[in-house]
């Protein structure tokens, strides 16, 4: 067995459509790996760096951002409390001492000149009651003062030292004052109405009393500095900022930023490669659900179409990865050439418009990826993947509905001029300064990427029909040129049967049209479907042109034989000619098992045993899709309108009627797609075209008998 076919059946027997797409998603994780591998940034401690080094991720800096809270928390000042009323209580308290005083002096009737024993004891009596007092620490000498003191001489002392506490606590009062507001209160004391023991005695007081009544807050100190460590934000690196100058001292800073960033890492750290596979599953998922939703709209195609769907975009991809190492020519815009375009218009011509566009979409994002990591920058490219989504989308949508092969002029200058107005608007977003040169390159590699693009397409079609057998749009237009050897054929050699074969082609694309089949093919199959009548032209009767019919000669039998074979003669022709399995099938199936009921009647009428009605039926196969479907109508009811007598509308309808209803019940159709409604479709679709064929005209007179008018 040869090397090519042993290929194509190992790929048909064990590469089913999930091992297809795993490969396809194997291939796009190995391009876009590069994304989540370290980089090599080439940096030492205390060396000048060679290149910019630019962070590819958003990262928060927590050490810098520690730093700048804890500065912010030392800049904070502490917080002082005043309290106002300190200097009333004091005062309360300094008139509590003297009450005491004056209770025992009275209690004990202490004078000057009471014995020292009642004294003490006076003394001790005092600072009993005085005990629960915080300001109980008064010495013995003054207590010895004030209790042996007058009335009248306690009495002064009093006023004085609630005087003195009152005015010097009027005023904030702070620790680093209170020594000076004490000793400028006791030096206010007057000394013309105090003795020196007395005098003592208040300057004791005053500093007992007087304290700071402006203190340090520690619970609002803290709420300030906390509240001033969340007013900081943190300290962001962001992407595409420069960590490192070309240039510079590289330093400790620097090298804790890029080990931060991860563009300095000694750890192998899986996650990154785990994102990257669900990111990749989430493409290979989009790509075969629209190849599965191809699939189930277009029953009939082969697997081979998902062979060619994951060599279009894996090599795109691929493609996409080349194109992204001419940025190491640093040439301006040398990124805007790639041909992208290519892969939408391969998609669109051998696929379908919305597979194209969707495959547009997820090539963009991978080529974002891609071309993020050439720039080392950051893991997405986003100018780059908006540049390539237009791009491609344009390529998509670009070509018309019926044309087959993209024009140099037309459709590259439509996606040259999209690209070149995509890479206008992003220098624009960019704020990037316009260069005659450097904007100059980069709007004329996006334009020739357009053109480019379409010459791509026209050189890579060929090889896609050809390696995969592809009945594309293109190759349909090929054969539909009445100039194909076999075309001129059936011109030739059976005129009648071109005729018919055309007016068939004509019915068959507008019904295919009508529901949604490929028009292009049921026209194209049609001109092929009765190239079998080439073999024996004569024995068919849109041939015999000079009215003689060679069956009259024959048995039915024979004829039956005859006309039987020419559907599978057909198939044989087109065989030899390597004509396209599509046509050569519709060839084949075009009379499905109907019956030859001409012959079968004739049989039947010369026999004098009755004749089983399968020996008069074609062989089969019905018809297996909606294209065969349409054709085996169109041509029966052509070929039936054709023998009718002085056709009209309401003929040619009924006509066409009996004909679907007899193909219906005769379960012409049971192993064919189309449905019920798609056949009345069908139906009303081949009337009104036969309507506008066979439509009422004007009789005109054989003898027209002019007037003659005599000249004056």
């Amino acid at each position: 067995m040869p090397l090519k076919q042993k290929i194509k059946k190992f790929a048909l027997t064990y590469l089913t459509d999930w091992g297809i797409v795993l490969i396809v998603g194997l291939i796009l994780y190995g391009l876009m790996i590069g994304s989540v591998l370290p980089k090599n940034t080439n940096v030492k401690l205390h060396e000048i760096a060679t290149v910019d080094l630019q962070s590819p991720i958003d990262t928060v800096d927590t050490e810098a951002t520690s730093a700048k809270k804890q500065e912010a928390i030392g800049s904070t000042p502490s917080a002082y409390a005043y309290n106002k009323n300190l200097g009333m209580i004091q005062v309360e308290k300094v008139g509590d001492l003297f009450d005491t005083i004056s209770a025992v002096k009275k209690e004990n009737k202490i004078s000057s000149d009471s014995a020292q024993q009642d004294i003490d004891a006076a003394i001790a009596s005092v600072k009993s009651r005085l005990a629960d007092s915080s300001d109980a620490h008064l010495s013995n000498t003054t207590l010895i003062s004030l209790i042996t003191a007058s009335g009248n001489d306690l009495q002064i002392a009093e006023d004085i030292a609630s005087t003195s506490i009152y005015e010097a606590m009027n005023d904030k009062v702070g620790w680093n004052d209170l020594e000076r507001v004490q000793n400028k209160a006791a030096a206010s004391l007057p000394s013309s109405v105090l003795n020196d023991e007395t005098r003592r005695a208040l300057n004791e007081i005053l500093d007992a009393y007087i304290t700071a009544n402006y203190s340090f807050d520690a619970n609002a100190t803290k709420q300030n500095k906390q509240e001033a460590a969340r007013n900081v934000d943190n300290v962001v690196i962001h992407q595409g900022e420069v960590l490192v100058k070309k240039g510079e001292l590289v330093t400790n800073d620097m090298i804790r930023q890029l080990k931060l960033v991860g563009l300095i890492d000694d750890h192998f750290n899986i996650i990154p490669f785990v994102g990257l596979l669900l990111f990749t599953g989430f493409i290979t998922f989009a790509f075969w659900f629209e190849y599965k939703r191809f699939k189930e709209k277009h029953p009939t195609y082969s697997i081979k179409f998902i062979y060619i769907y994951a060599i279009i975009f894996a090599g795109a991809a691929a493609i996409l990865k080349l194109c992204s190492y001419l940025r190491l020519t640093e040439l301006s815009g040398i990124g805007f050439l790639i041909p992208l375009a290519m892969a939408s218009l391969i998609i669109r011509i051998l696929l379908s418009e919305r597979i194209a566009i969707v495959s547009g979409i997820l090539l963009a994002i991978v080529g974002s990826v891609i071309f993020g990591i050439s720039t080392k920058a950051a893991i997405f490219d986003a100018p780059m993947g908006i540049y390539l989504f237009f791009s491609s989308l344009t390529g998509a949508l670009v070509l018309k509905k019926r044309q087959a092969r993209p024009k140099m002029i037309r459709n590259g200058g439509l996606i040259a001029l999209v690209n070149v107005l995509v890479v206008l608007a992003l220098l624009m977003f960019q704020n990037t300064p316009f260069t005659p040169v450097g904007t100059g390159l980069s709007l004329g590699f996006a334009a020739l990427s357009g053109f480019l693009s379409v010459i791509l397409t026209n050189g890579l079609m060929p090889l896609f029909e050809t390696g995969f057998a592809i009945l594309s749009p293109i190759r349909l237009i090929e054969l539909s040129n009445p100039n194909h050897p076999l075309l001129r054929k059936i011109l030739i050699e059976a005129p009648g049967t071109y005729h018919h074969s055309v007016m068939v082609a004509n019915l068959a694309e507008r019904a295919c049209e009508v529901i949604g089949a490929n028009g292009l093919l049921a026209r194209v199959a049609a001109y092929y479907h009765d190239v079998g009548k080439t073999k024996r032209p004569k024995f068919f009767v849109e041939n015999q042109l000079n009215g003689v019919n060679p069956h009259d000669k024959i048995s039915p039998q024979l004829s039956r034989t005859i006309i039987v074979s020419h559907p599978y003669d057909g198939a044989d022709i087109l065989r030899h000619y390597r004509m396209p399995k599509e046509i050569i099938d519709i060839a084949e199936q075009h009379h499905g098992t109907t019956l030859l009921k001409y012959f079968y009647v004739k049989a039947q009428e010369l026999s004098e045993t009755p004749i089983d009605e399968s020996e008069f039926r074609y062989p089969g196969p019905k018809v297996q899709t909606k294209e065969a479907a349409v054709v085996e109508l169109a041509d029966s009811i052509e070929a039936a309108v054709r023998a009718m007598k002085k056709p009209n509308p309401v003929k040619v309808n009924n006509l066409v009627k009996s004909i679907f209803n007899a193909r219906l019940s005769d379960g012409q159709f049971d192993e064919c797609s189309i449905t019920l409604k798609e056949l009345k479709s069908v139906e009303k679709s081949i009337d009104e075209t036969l309507r506008g064929v066979y439509h009422s005209r004007i009789e005109y007179p054989k003898d027209l008998k002019m007037k003659k008018v005599n000249p004056k």
